[in-house]
């Protein structure tokens, strides 16, 4: 990664600006799985109010980034929503690093194929039930982004956790933009 551009998003007295960083990311997630993976994500507000913050840093290679910029200069959602930055070349020197990664909360579905698997190993038990309900109705306490899933029309809430990383680490990023295999982006 050599380069960056940001989205910051702009103030609307109709939207709450946690909808207008939703409506951002759900814009980025239909132009991100044409670079395959090269485009990351951060967020310099990280955690502001329990949220993602107003900015959303796209970063990557100089080539990905000034095609990716064009691109989205000319989208409507970005237009509407958002002040795109000039591209720039990412600070030398810098010490932190970070890698965003999607959290999904453990569901009731989950609870019953474990449920199931120990009823059948006979290992089941009312304090193992215990334990697991009481890990599955812990609310996931991560800020996240509401999207529309574009193949079953369904709403979903995408958690985004953070990890601060001593050093950088090569990877791919998902059509999220958000880290496959503990892949980091520079935070500055």
């Amino acid at each position: 990664m050599d380069s960056y551009c940001e989205l910051k998003a702009l103030p609307n007295p109709e939207i709450i600006p946690s909808a207008v960083v939703s409506a951002l990311m759900q814009a980025l997630h239909k132009l991100l799985p044409t670079y395959e993976g090269r485009i990351g994500l951060a967020f310099p507000a990280y955690g502001q109010q329990h949220t993602l913050g107003g900015i959303i840093r796209i970063l990557g290679k100089k080539a990905d980034i000034d095609v990716f910029h064009s691109v989205l200069a000319n989208h409507s959602v970005i237009r509407d929503y958002a002040l795109l930055t000039p591209v720039s070349g990412i600070p030398e020197g810098i010490s932190k690093h970070s890698c965003y990664s999607r959290k999904q909360p453990k569901g009731n579905s989950r609870y019953q194929r474990q449920k199931k698997r120990h009823l059948e190993r006979g290992t089941w038990s009312e304090t193992l039930e215990q334990a697991m309900h009481a890990q599955i109705s812990k609310p996931l306490r991560l800020p996240h982004v509401g999207l529309k899933s574009s193949s079953n029309g369904q709403s979903f809430l995408l958690f985004i956790e953070r990890h601060n990383k001593a050093r950088a680490v090569d990877g791919q990023f998902n059509s999220y933009g958000l880290a496959l295999d503990h892949a980091t982006v520079p935070e500055f």
